[in-house]
């Protein structure tokens, strides 16, 4: 993609030049960790939250039970 940027004239021509580079390096390096970023996990909710659907006459029963596994869920502890 190219963008136009426009600067005033009075600043010195390696200075923006100097800047431009700067930020084409962040730019870039934030576009590789944003793609490496996305776990499984994040990659499924993201699915999930672009084909979501109605749970119509089920949607008390998801929450109740939604709320009970989160209450009672905890890690398995390593054998010792």
């Amino acid at each position: 993609m190219q963008m136009l940027i426009n600067v005033p004239d009075t600043l010195p021509k390696a200075l923006v030049q100097q800047r431009i580079k700067e930020l084409e390096e962040r730019l870039k390096k934030e576009a590789q960790q944003s793609q490496k970023a996305a776990s499984k996990w994040e990659k499924m909710v993201q699915r999930i939250e672009l084909k979501s659907f109605d749970l119509e006459d089920h949607t008390d029963n998801f929450n109740r039970d939604r709320q009970e596994f989160r209450e009672s869920f905890t890690f398995k502890d390593k054998p010792e």
